[in-house]
Protein backbone atom coordinates (compact mmCIF):
# COMPACT_ATOMS: atom_id res chain seq x y z
CA UNK A 1 0.00 0.00 0.00
CA UNK A 2 1.49 3.52 -0.68
CA UNK A 3 1.45 6.04 1.50
CA UNK A 4 -1.99 7.47 0.98
CA UNK A 5 -3.65 3.93 1.53
CA UNK A 6 -4.09 3.51 -2.45
CA UNK A 7 -2.99 -0.53 -3.66
CA UNK A 8 -0.05 0.16 -6.12
CA UNK A 9 -2.50 -1.89 -9.13
CA UNK A 10 -5.18 0.45 -8.00
CA UNK A 11 -6.56 2.46 -11.30
CA UNK A 12 -6.59 5.70 -8.79
CA UNK A 13 -3.41 5.37 -7.30
CA UNK A 14 -2.23 5.29 -11.32
CA UNK A 15 -3.85 7.85 -12.47
CA UNK A 16 -2.31 10.27 -9.93
CA UNK A 17 0.99 8.54 -10.94
CA UNK A 18 0.17 9.92 -14.88
CA UNK A 19 -0.74 13.42 -13.82
CA UNK A 20 2.63 13.59 -11.88
CA UNK A 21 4.22 12.41 -14.87
CA UNK A 22 2.73 15.20 -16.68
CA UNK A 23 3.99 17.92 -13.92
CA UNK A 24 7.32 16.07 -14.28
CA UNK A 25 7.28 17.12 -17.87
CA UNK A 26 5.97 20.41 -17.39
CA UNK A 27 8.56 21.64 -14.57
CA UNK A 28 11.17 18.82 -14.28
CA UNK A 29 10.18 18.11 -10.44
CA UNK A 30 7.22 17.14 -8.06
CA UNK A 31 5.79 19.43 -6.33
CA UNK A 32 2.53 18.46 -5.42
CA UNK A 33 2.52 14.77 -6.70
CA UNK A 34 5.33 13.67 -4.27
CA UNK A 35 2.89 12.23 -1.85
CA UNK A 36 1.15 10.63 -4.66
CA UNK A 37 4.29 8.21 -4.67
CA UNK A 38 5.62 5.22 -2.71
CA UNK A 39 9.07 6.53 -1.33
CA UNK A 40 11.50 3.59 -3.44
CA UNK A 41 9.28 4.80 -6.41
CA UNK A 42 9.72 8.40 -5.82
CA UNK A 43 13.83 8.47 -5.00
CA UNK A 44 14.00 6.44 -8.35
CA UNK A 45 11.95 8.99 -10.35
CA UNK A 46 14.09 11.92 -8.76
CA UNK A 47 17.41 9.70 -9.72
CA UNK A 48 16.35 9.02 -12.40
CA UNK A 49 15.20 13.04 -13.70
CA UNK A 50 19.13 13.55 -13.57
CA UNK A 51 20.60 10.23 -15.32
CA UNK A 52 18.12 9.39 -17.90
CA UNK A 53 18.09 9.85 -21.59
CA UNK A 54 14.74 11.49 -22.74
CA UNK A 55 14.23 8.18 -24.89
CA UNK A 56 14.35 4.76 -24.68
CA UNK A 57 17.70 3.04 -26.06
CA UNK A 58 16.28 1.53 -29.65
CA UNK A 59 18.89 -1.37 -29.69
CA UNK A 60 20.58 -3.64 -27.20
CA UNK A 61 23.80 -3.01 -25.87
CA UNK A 62 25.08 -6.38 -25.75
CA UNK A 63 24.78 -8.30 -29.50
CA UNK A 64 25.78 -11.29 -31.27
CA UNK A 65 29.14 -12.48 -29.69
CA UNK A 66 29.48 -10.23 -26.86
CA UNK A 67 25.90 -11.05 -25.39
CA UNK A 68 27.21 -14.88 -25.91
CA UNK A 69 30.86 -14.06 -24.46
CA UNK A 70 28.48 -12.21 -21.42
CA UNK A 71 26.40 -14.90 -20.63
CA UNK A 72 28.68 -17.41 -20.60
CA UNK A 73 31.00 -15.69 -18.19
CA UNK A 74 28.08 -15.01 -15.97
CA UNK A 75 27.76 -16.86 -12.71
CA UNK A 76 23.70 -18.02 -13.79
CA UNK A 77 25.42 -20.17 -16.79
CA UNK A 78 26.30 -22.54 -14.25
CA UNK A 79 22.68 -22.71 -12.51
CA UNK A 80 20.77 -22.38 -15.94
CA UNK A 81 19.31 -25.90 -15.48
CA UNK A 82 17.55 -24.75 -11.76
CA UNK A 83 16.54 -21.89 -13.03
CA UNK A 84 14.52 -22.78 -16.02
CA UNK A 85 12.73 -25.31 -13.85
CA UNK A 86 12.38 -23.43 -10.89
CA UNK A 87 11.24 -20.00 -12.29
CA UNK A 88 11.60 -19.91 -16.06
CA UNK A 89 9.30 -22.33 -17.24
CA UNK A 90 6.58 -22.28 -14.33
CA UNK A 91 6.11 -18.05 -15.44
CA UNK A 92 6.42 -18.48 -19.28
CA UNK A 93 3.86 -21.11 -19.01
CA UNK A 94 1.86 -18.89 -16.87
CA UNK A 95 2.21 -15.94 -19.60
CA UNK A 96 4.93 -14.00 -18.19
CA UNK A 97 8.58 -13.04 -19.20
CA UNK A 98 11.45 -13.71 -16.90
CA UNK A 99 14.83 -11.76 -17.86
CA UNK A 100 18.28 -12.57 -15.80
CA UNK A 101 20.40 -9.87 -15.74
CA UNK A 102 23.65 -9.18 -14.53
CA UNK A 103 25.07 -6.47 -11.36
CA UNK A 104 24.96 -3.49 -14.05
CA UNK A 105 21.44 -4.22 -14.99
CA UNK A 106 22.28 -5.61 -18.23
CA UNK A 107 19.32 -8.56 -19.79
CA UNK A 108 21.32 -11.55 -20.23
CA UNK A 109 18.46 -13.96 -20.74
CA UNK A 110 14.64 -13.00 -21.74
CA UNK A 111 12.35 -15.54 -22.14
CA UNK A 112 8.88 -15.61 -22.74
CA UNK A 113 6.19 -16.56 -25.49
CA UNK A 114 6.79 -15.33 -28.82
CA UNK A 115 4.17 -12.37 -28.73
CA UNK A 116 4.78 -11.34 -25.58
CA UNK A 117 8.72 -11.09 -26.81
CA UNK A 118 8.05 -9.31 -29.56
CA UNK A 119 5.83 -6.72 -27.43
CA UNK A 120 8.51 -5.98 -25.07
CA UNK A 121 11.10 -5.57 -27.72
CA UNK A 122 9.19 -2.28 -28.89
CA UNK A 123 9.78 -0.88 -25.15
CA UNK A 124 13.74 -1.93 -25.40
CA UNK A 125 12.89 -5.14 -23.03
CA UNK A 126 15.11 -7.24 -24.84
CA UNK A 127 18.28 -9.73 -24.29
CA UNK A 128 21.43 -7.53 -24.26
CA UNK A 129 19.69 -4.42 -22.81
CA UNK A 130 21.12 -2.30 -20.11
CA UNK A 131 17.44 -1.94 -17.66
CA UNK A 132 19.86 -0.24 -15.19
CA UNK A 133 18.45 2.84 -13.36
CA UNK A 134 20.70 5.02 -15.78
CA UNK A 135 19.73 4.04 -18.82
CA UNK A 136 16.30 3.07 -18.34
CA UNK A 137 15.03 4.72 -14.77
CA UNK A 138 12.37 3.23 -12.26
CA UNK A 139 11.99 -0.59 -12.88
CA UNK A 140 11.80 -3.53 -10.73
CA UNK A 141 14.87 -4.71 -11.91
CA UNK A 142 16.90 -1.34 -11.54
CA UNK A 143 15.09 -0.69 -8.45
CA UNK A 144 16.19 -4.50 -6.83
CA UNK A 145 20.19 -3.42 -7.79
CA UNK A 146 19.47 0.13 -6.67
CA UNK A 147 18.25 -1.19 -2.80
CA UNK A 148 19.81 -4.83 -2.94
CA UNK A 149 15.91 -5.80 -1.97
CA UNK A 150 12.99 -7.45 -3.60
CA UNK A 151 10.82 -4.73 -5.22
CA UNK A 152 7.53 -4.59 -7.78
CA UNK A 153 7.04 -1.83 -9.55
CA UNK A 154 3.58 -1.09 -11.50
CA UNK A 155 2.58 0.46 -14.63
CA UNK A 156 3.06 3.77 -14.34
CA UNK A 157 5.72 4.15 -11.42
CA UNK A 158 8.02 2.66 -14.25
CA UNK A 159 10.11 5.78 -14.98
CA UNK A 160 9.70 5.59 -18.83
CA UNK A 161 6.48 6.41 -20.57
CA UNK A 162 6.93 2.90 -22.66
CA UNK A 163 7.19 1.42 -19.94
CA UNK A 164 3.98 2.19 -17.88
CA UNK A 165 1.59 -1.10 -19.97
CA UNK A 166 3.97 -3.14 -18.21
CA UNK A 167 4.38 -4.00 -14.80
CA UNK A 168 7.18 -6.32 -12.73
CA UNK A 169 8.87 -8.20 -10.13
CA UNK A 170 12.45 -8.82 -8.93
CA UNK A 171 15.35 -9.86 -6.62
CA UNK A 172 18.91 -9.49 -6.15
CA UNK A 173 21.09 -12.30 -6.18
CA UNK A 174 23.72 -12.48 -3.80
CA UNK A 175 27.41 -14.38 -4.12
CA UNK A 176 27.17 -17.48 -1.27
CA UNK A 177 30.45 -16.57 0.19
CA UNK A 178 30.97 -12.64 -0.68
CA UNK A 179 27.30 -11.39 -0.32
CA UNK A 180 28.22 -9.27 -3.01
CA UNK A 181 24.99 -8.69 -5.88
CA UNK A 182 25.99 -10.63 -8.79
CA UNK A 183 22.80 -10.29 -10.22
CA UNK A 184 18.87 -9.98 -10.59
CA UNK A 185 15.88 -12.24 -11.65
CA UNK A 186 13.04 -10.82 -12.63
CA UNK A 187 9.35 -11.22 -14.24
CA UNK A 188 7.31 -9.27 -16.16
CA UNK A 189 3.95 -8.95 -17.71
CA UNK A 190 0.94 -7.96 -17.15
CA UNK A 191 -0.53 -7.27 -13.11
CA UNK A 192 -0.11 -11.08 -12.87
CA UNK A 193 3.79 -10.10 -12.68
CA UNK A 194 2.74 -8.09 -9.00
CA UNK A 195 1.03 -10.25 -7.80
CA UNK A 196 1.10 -12.14 -4.10
CA UNK A 197 2.47 -15.12 -5.39
CA UNK A 198 5.58 -13.54 -7.71
CA UNK A 199 7.43 -12.27 -5.08
CA UNK A 200 7.81 -15.36 -3.04
CA UNK A 201 8.42 -17.74 -6.43
CA UNK A 202 11.68 -15.33 -7.08
CA UNK A 203 12.88 -15.11 -3.61
CA UNK A 204 12.92 -19.06 -3.36
CA UNK A 205 14.63 -18.91 -6.37
CA UNK A 206 17.11 -16.73 -5.65
CA UNK A 207 18.16 -18.69 -2.41
CA UNK A 208 18.16 -21.99 -4.33
CA UNK A 209 20.39 -20.68 -6.80
CA UNK A 210 22.28 -19.19 -4.06
CA UNK A 211 22.65 -22.51 -2.09
CA UNK A 212 23.81 -24.36 -5.87
CA UNK A 213 26.15 -22.35 -6.42
CA UNK A 214 27.70 -22.20 -2.85
CA UNK A 215 28.44 -26.27 -3.69
CA UNK A 216 29.69 -25.36 -6.88
CA UNK A 217 32.17 -22.56 -5.85
CA UNK A 218 35.25 -22.88 -3.83
CA UNK A 219 34.87 -20.63 -0.53
CA UNK A 220 37.48 -18.35 -1.47
CA UNK A 221 36.35 -16.94 -4.39
CA UNK A 222 38.25 -16.70 -7.46
CA UNK A 223 39.68 -13.64 -8.99
CA UNK A 224 37.12 -12.54 -11.05
CA UNK A 225 33.90 -13.53 -12.11
CA UNK A 226 34.82 -15.62 -15.34
CA UNK A 227 37.06 -17.80 -13.81
CA UNK A 228 34.31 -18.89 -10.82
CA UNK A 229 32.04 -19.82 -13.66
CA UNK A 230 34.83 -21.81 -15.32
CA UNK A 231 35.85 -23.94 -12.24
CA UNK A 232 31.73 -24.88 -12.08
CA UNK A 233 31.96 -25.81 -15.85
CA UNK A 234 35.20 -28.19 -14.96
CA UNK A 235 32.92 -29.91 -11.93
CA UNK A 236 30.03 -32.44 -12.48
CA UNK A 237 26.29 -30.47 -11.98
CA UNK A 238 26.21 -32.88 -9.12
CA UNK A 239 28.84 -35.38 -7.78
CA UNK A 240 26.07 -38.13 -7.11
CA UNK A 241 23.21 -37.27 -9.78
CA UNK A 242 23.09 -37.81 -13.73
CA UNK A 243 19.34 -36.97 -14.38
CA UNK A 244 16.07 -35.21 -13.19
CA UNK A 245 12.46 -36.05 -13.12
CA UNK A 246 10.19 -32.87 -13.20
CA UNK A 247 6.79 -34.39 -12.14
CA UNK A 248 4.54 -31.68 -9.86
CA UNK A 249 2.72 -29.53 -11.76
CA UNK A 250 2.89 -30.77 -15.28
CA UNK A 251 0.50 -31.59 -17.90
CA UNK A 252 3.81 -33.69 -18.98
CA UNK A 253 6.43 -35.33 -16.84
CA UNK A 254 9.89 -34.36 -18.57
CA UNK A 255 13.03 -36.05 -17.91
CA UNK A 256 16.28 -33.86 -17.84
CA UNK A 257 19.80 -34.79 -18.35
CA UNK A 258 22.15 -32.36 -18.91
CA UNK A 259 20.78 -29.63 -21.11
CA UNK A 260 18.54 -31.84 -22.73
CA UNK A 261 15.29 -32.79 -21.80
CA UNK A 262 12.61 -35.20 -22.75
CA UNK A 263 8.75 -35.83 -22.54
CA UNK A 264 7.29 -38.74 -20.69
CA UNK A 265 4.33 -40.61 -21.25
CA UNK A 266 2.18 -40.39 -18.45
CA UNK A 267 3.07 -44.47 -17.72
CA UNK A 268 6.55 -43.98 -18.19
CA UNK A 269 6.48 -40.97 -15.44
CA UNK A 270 4.70 -43.14 -13.55
CA UNK A 271 6.99 -46.19 -13.65
CA UNK A 272 9.61 -44.04 -13.30
CA UNK A 273 8.30 -42.11 -10.35
CA UNK A 274 7.55 -45.74 -8.49
CA UNK A 275 11.27 -46.87 -8.96
CA UNK A 276 12.67 -43.30 -8.02
CA UNK A 277 10.51 -43.60 -4.74
CA UNK A 278 11.97 -47.47 -4.26
CA UNK A 279 15.57 -47.50 -4.57
CA UNK A 280 15.65 -50.30 -2.66
CA UNK A 281 14.05 -52.16 -5.87
CA UNK A 282 10.61 -53.26 -6.35
CA UNK A 283 9.15 -56.62 -7.52
CA UNK A 284 6.80 -57.31 -10.75
CA UNK A 285 4.15 -57.97 -8.46
CA UNK A 286 4.23 -54.46 -6.51
CA UNK A 287 4.58 -52.54 -9.22
CA UNK A 288 1.03 -54.14 -11.21
CA UNK A 289 -0.52 -53.52 -7.73
CA UNK A 290 0.53 -49.91 -7.53
CA UNK A 291 0.27 -49.35 -11.16
CA UNK A 292 -3.12 -51.15 -11.97
CA UNK A 293 -4.02 -52.21 -8.92
CA UNK A 294 -4.06 -55.63 -9.51
CA UNK A 295 -1.38 -58.90 -9.38
CA UNK A 296 -2.97 -60.14 -12.82
CA UNK A 297 -1.09 -57.17 -14.62
CA UNK A 298 3.01 -58.13 -14.11
CA UNK A 299 2.96 -59.07 -17.44
CA UNK A 300 1.66 -55.70 -18.50
CA UNK A 301 4.51 -54.37 -16.22
CA UNK A 302 7.14 -56.17 -18.08
CA UNK A 303 6.47 -55.27 -21.49
CA UNK A 304 6.15 -51.91 -19.84
CA UNK A 305 9.40 -51.97 -18.95
CA UNK A 306 10.92 -52.98 -21.64
CA UNK A 307 9.33 -49.96 -23.49
CA UNK A 308 10.40 -47.50 -21.03
CA UNK A 309 13.93 -49.03 -21.32
CA UNK A 310 14.63 -48.33 -24.80
CA UNK A 311 13.00 -44.48 -24.15
CA UNK A 312 16.00 -44.24 -21.12
CA UNK A 313 18.87 -45.25 -23.88
CA UNK A 314 18.70 -41.86 -24.84
CA UNK A 315 20.70 -41.19 -21.12
CA UNK A 316 22.95 -44.01 -20.78
CA UNK A 317 23.77 -43.45 -17.37
CA UNK A 318 20.11 -44.11 -16.01
CA UNK A 319 18.76 -47.67 -16.35
CA UNK A 320 16.22 -50.51 -15.05
CA UNK A 321 18.00 -53.81 -13.28
CA UNK A 322 15.66 -56.45 -12.70
CA UNK A 323 14.61 -59.17 -9.77
CA UNK A 324 13.68 -56.38 -8.41
CA UNK A 325 13.34 -53.87 -10.67
CA UNK A 326 15.48 -50.45 -9.54
CA UNK A 327 17.20 -47.53 -11.24
CA UNK A 328 20.51 -47.75 -11.93
CA UNK A 329 22.30 -44.45 -12.22
CA UNK A 330 21.01 -42.05 -9.56
CA UNK A 331 18.28 -39.42 -10.27
CA UNK A 332 16.83 -36.90 -8.82
CA UNK A 333 13.16 -34.88 -8.64
CA UNK A 334 11.23 -31.80 -7.63
CA UNK A 335 9.31 -34.84 -5.45
CA UNK A 336 12.19 -35.86 -3.61
CA UNK A 337 12.92 -32.33 -3.13
CA UNK A 338 9.48 -31.15 -2.16
CA UNK A 339 9.01 -34.19 0.67
CA UNK A 340 13.10 -33.23 2.18
CA UNK A 341 11.51 -29.54 2.61
CA UNK A 342 8.45 -30.53 4.13
CA UNK A 343 10.48 -32.94 6.64
CA UNK A 344 12.35 -29.65 7.50
CA UNK A 345 9.69 -27.23 7.76
CA UNK A 346 11.20 -25.02 4.29
CA UNK A 347 7.65 -23.87 3.16
CA UNK A 348 9.22 -21.89 0.63
CA UNK A 349 11.23 -24.47 -1.16
CA UNK A 350 8.37 -26.99 -0.73
CA UNK A 351 5.86 -24.66 -2.50
CA UNK A 352 8.88 -24.26 -5.20
CA UNK A 353 9.50 -27.69 -5.58
CA UNK A 354 5.73 -28.68 -5.78
CA UNK A 355 4.68 -26.50 -8.30
CA UNK A 356 1.20 -28.44 -8.07
CA UNK A 357 0.14 -32.14 -7.57
CA UNK A 358 2.16 -34.91 -8.30
CA UNK A 359 1.19 -36.10 -11.90
CA UNK A 360 -2.26 -34.71 -11.85
CA UNK A 361 -3.55 -36.79 -15.18
CA UNK A 362 -2.34 -39.92 -13.42
CA UNK A 363 -4.83 -42.58 -11.93
CA UNK A 364 -2.43 -45.41 -10.57
CA UNK A 365 -3.22 -46.39 -7.22
CA UNK A 366 -0.44 -45.73 -5.82
CA UNK A 367 0.17 -42.35 -7.08
CA UNK A 368 -2.95 -41.18 -6.31
CA UNK A 369 -1.86 -42.33 -2.54
CA UNK A 370 1.60 -40.49 -2.45
CA UNK A 371 -0.13 -37.39 -4.44
CA UNK A 372 -3.08 -37.22 -1.11
CA UNK A 373 0.32 -37.41 1.26
CA UNK A 374 2.29 -34.34 -0.49
CA UNK A 375 -0.66 -32.20 -1.08
CA UNK A 376 -2.41 -33.09 3.15
CA UNK A 377 1.34 -32.42 4.66
CA UNK A 378 1.90 -29.48 2.56
CA UNK A 379 -1.38 -28.24 3.61
CA UNK A 380 -1.42 -28.97 6.74
CA UNK A 381 1.84 -27.22 7.64
CA UNK A 382 0.92 -24.33 6.10
CA UNK A 383 -2.32 -24.16 7.78
CA UNK A 384 0.26 -24.41 11.12
CA UNK A 385 3.21 -22.16 10.45
CA UNK A 386 2.54 -20.78 7.17
CA UNK A 387 2.40 -16.96 6.39
CA UNK A 388 -0.24 -15.27 4.34
CA UNK A 389 1.61 -14.91 1.44
CA UNK A 390 2.49 -18.55 1.56
CA UNK A 391 -1.02 -19.54 1.84
CA UNK A 392 -2.64 -17.33 -0.94
CA UNK A 393 0.32 -18.79 -3.11
CA UNK A 394 -0.90 -22.36 -2.12
CA UNK A 395 -4.44 -21.19 -3.14
CA UNK A 396 -3.28 -20.41 -6.75
CA UNK A 397 -3.60 -23.82 -7.47
CA UNK A 398 -6.30 -25.78 -8.70
CA UNK A 399 -7.06 -28.27 -6.70
CA UNK A 400 -7.25 -25.12 -3.95
CA UNK A 401 -9.42 -22.96 -5.64
CA UNK A 402 -12.25 -24.12 -3.51
CA UNK A 403 -10.39 -24.30 0.02
CA UNK A 404 -12.12 -22.45 2.39
CA UNK A 405 -10.20 -23.16 5.10
CA UNK A 406 -6.98 -21.92 3.56
CA UNK A 407 -8.71 -18.18 2.83
CA UNK A 408 -10.34 -18.21 6.12
CA UNK A 409 -6.61 -19.02 7.77
CA UNK A 410 -5.21 -15.64 5.45
CA UNK A 411 -7.83 -13.52 6.40
CA UNK A 412 -7.10 -14.45 10.02
CA UNK A 413 -3.09 -13.07 9.67
CA UNK A 414 -3.04 -11.35 6.89
CA UNK A 415 -2.32 -7.63 7.41
CA UNK A 416 -5.13 -4.78 7.19
CA UNK A 417 -2.92 -3.86 3.70
CA UNK A 418 -1.75 -7.13 2.58
CA UNK A 419 -2.85 -7.36 -1.50
CA UNK A 420 -3.35 -11.36 -0.57
CA UNK A 421 -6.34 -10.29 2.09
CA UNK A 422 -8.49 -8.57 -0.38
CA UNK A 423 -8.11 -10.87 -2.63
CA UNK A 424 -8.92 -14.00 -0.59
CA UNK A 425 -11.94 -11.81 0.68
CA UNK A 426 -13.06 -11.94 -3.14
CA UNK A 427 -12.89 -15.21 -3.62
CA UNK A 428 -14.40 -16.56 -0.01
CA UNK A 429 -17.39 -14.19 -1.10
CA UNK A 430 -17.52 -15.81 -4.36
CA UNK A 431 -17.63 -19.17 -2.71
CA UNK A 432 -20.08 -18.41 -0.54
CA UNK A 433 -22.54 -17.64 -3.22
CA UNK A 434 -22.03 -13.78 -1.58
CA UNK A 435 -23.01 -10.22 -3.44
CA UNK A 436 -21.89 -6.90 -2.24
Amino acid sequence: MTATGWSPTDSAYQARLLRAHEELREHAELHGGRSLIREPVLASWRRSLAAVPGAVPTSPLLEGDELTAARQEHLFSAVLPLLRSRLIEPAVEAGLMVALGDARGRLLWVEGRPQLIARADDMGFAAGADWSESAMGTSAPALALTSSSPMQVVGAEHFHEAVHPWSCSAVPVLHPHTGRTLGVLDVTGTAEAVSPLVLPLLEATARAVQEELRALLPVAPAADEAAQVRRPRLLPRCPTVCAELLLTGRRTALLRHGARSFELSNRHAELLTLLHLSPGGISGGELAEQLHGSLAAEGTVRAEVVRLRKVLTAVPELGIASRPYRLTGAVDSDLRRARSALEHGDLDTALTCAAGELLPSSDAPAIRRQRRRIDAHLRELLLETGTSAQLWQYAQRPEAEGDLEVLMAILAIAPSDAPERSAAVARARALRGETD
